[in-house]
């Protein structure tokens, strides 16, 4: 363990704390969750989008018909195909005179006049698949990708089984009946987003124009529409008689979303109000569960969760984490000292040190943590017996911590348009840390000097408590 010059820290980017994040996922459950919503629909589901977690379900293995949210996984596989190179949104698709006449014919909702003999462009027929939900327009892209409709539903029956659903697909477009469960529409719709976020900016549009018609949305949960969800951004309908009303739906809020998927709805008004009955208790459950309200919605849960329930000292302000406060000296020092100490990984102070004396601690909140930190060698003051304790850290007094504490080679990963702007006494540190990959800048820059929230601190300290780094 190195000796630590100085004490701060600051905020990872949002980038890297995405990935880190996913390395720990502990709830604590403070409060009492909610009671089970009324829904109407045969067949439910409410998601935990980040965890895949189902929150509620109602029938949800029972094989039913989907209709149009069958079209879900035809755009899965058109993603896949652009993933691939094997297709962009600008190829031009020709249109045979029969999946014209299928266009116009009304057995095959929704009925989208495609031209016979012409060309479509990709992203107009995927538009057309996701919004207005075009039948026709699902059989064209089938064809054109797989060569036939009966072997690109193989491939979507494949891609079922691959993730885990239980379907049988008989078609591309859903017009037809064939079956699959409620739950596993819900983990088609979360693959879709964790894959291929861009499927949100379709499934988020409330109209399209094609060739001088312009076709609604069906999903009326999206903003302005008649039911509209707050943070509603996808997802797709489904209507045939042999499957009443479904609707696969998602929304966000602070930053977390929510999956609900009902089938067999009595019609489309409640299709629509039994989404929003899922959604909101959806949300509702991830509140009760989080450790603190303010964080119930927010990016930073999952990490501060998993500290509350270590026993790791947060200084919460009443019920509130307030994460998006910029984090004190004595703030992170009593997370980052108690959660070494909880999980045994706290150094022992170097033989013969002394206790650090600092004379703006006396009475702080935070002494003792302080006290322990400085013997320890993780942190020391900013002036001839102070300590600071209720100013901010920056990210490059972090940068010093974690160098000292972490004895990380010697390379240099600083590649930034602000590098200069590191201060002389971090700039080795800040070599190191970077080209370990435990900070991050934002769109090229490192923000060396701006301060660090205390979520960002939160999910720091999760990660390195589930990392081989200590």
């Amino acid at each position: 363990m190195k000796t630590v010059r100085s004490l701060p820290f600051r905020a990872l980017s949002l980038l890297i704390l995405a990935a880190l994040l996913t390395a720990s996922t502990v709830f604590a459950a403070p409060a009492e969750e909610p009671a089970p919503p009324t829904v109407t629909a045969d067949a439910a589901v409410v998601m935990d989008y980040d965890t895949g977690e189902v929150l509620y379900a109602k029938d949800a293995d029972e094989m039913r018909v989907p209709a149009s949210m069958t079209k879900v996984m035809t755009a899965y596989l058109i993603f896949e195909e652009l993933e691939a190179g094997n297709l962009t949104l600008d190829t031009m698709v020709p249109i045979s005179a029969q999946n014209a006449r299928i266009s116009r014919n009304a057995a095959y909702p929704m009925s989208v006049p495609l031209p016979s003999g012409g060309q479509v462009s990709a992203e107009d027929l995927l538009k057309l698949i996701l919004v207005p939900s075009a039948s026709a327009s699902c059989i064209v892209m089938a064809e054109y990708i797989a060569g036939s409709e009966e072997a690109f539903v193989q491939r979507m029956n494949d891609t079922a089984r691959r993730l885990g659903m239980t379907a049988e697909y008989e078609n591309s477009h859903g017009a037809f009946p064939h079956y699959m469960t409620a739950r596993s529409q819900a983990i088609l719709v979360r693959e879709c987003i964790q894959r291929f976020p861009e499927m949100l900016e379709y499934t988020s549009l409330t109209s399209v124009e094609f060739r001088g018609e312009v076709y609604e949305n069906t999903n009326q949960l999206l903003p302005g529409c008649e039911y509209a969800y707050p943070g509603a951004d996808g997802f797709k309908t489904g209507t045939i008689s042999e499957a009443g009303y479904c609707l696969s739906a998602t929304a966000v809020r602070d930053g977390q979303r929510i999956i609900t998927v009902v089938m067999h709805s009595d019609d489309n008004e409640t299709r629509h109000t039994d989404s929003t009955a899922l959604l909101d208790y959806g949300f509702a459950v991830l509140e009760a569960r989080a450790a603190f309200p303010d964080v119930a919605h927010h990016w930073s849960r999952d990490a501060v969760d998993a500290l509350y329930e270590l026993g790791v000292e947060l200084h919460p302000d009443g019920e509130s984490f307030l994460p998006d406060r910029d984090i004190t000296r004595g703030e992170f020092t009593a997370m980052l000292c108690s959660a070494l100490e909880r999980t045994d990984a706290m150094p022992a102070a170097p033989e013969g040190s002394q206790p650090a004396q600092f004379q703006d601690t006396a009475g702080h909140w935070a002494e003792d943590y302080i006290a322990r930190a400085a013997q320890a060698g993780l942190v020391g003051g900013v002036g001839t017996g102070l300590f600071s304790p209720d100013t901010t850290i920056t990210r490059q007094e972090i940068m010093v911590i974690l160098d000292q504490a972490l004895d990380l080679p010697e390379e240099n990963g600083l590649d930034f348009t602000d590098t200069e702007d590191i201060a002389v006494w971090a700039l080795p540190a800040a070599a190191r840390v970077t080209a370990a990959g435990l900070m991050t800048g934002s769109y090229g820059q490192l923000l060396p000097d701006a301060p660090c929230t205390r979520g960002e601190a939160a999910a720091l300290v999760n990660a390195l408590l589930t990392s081989d780094l200590l």
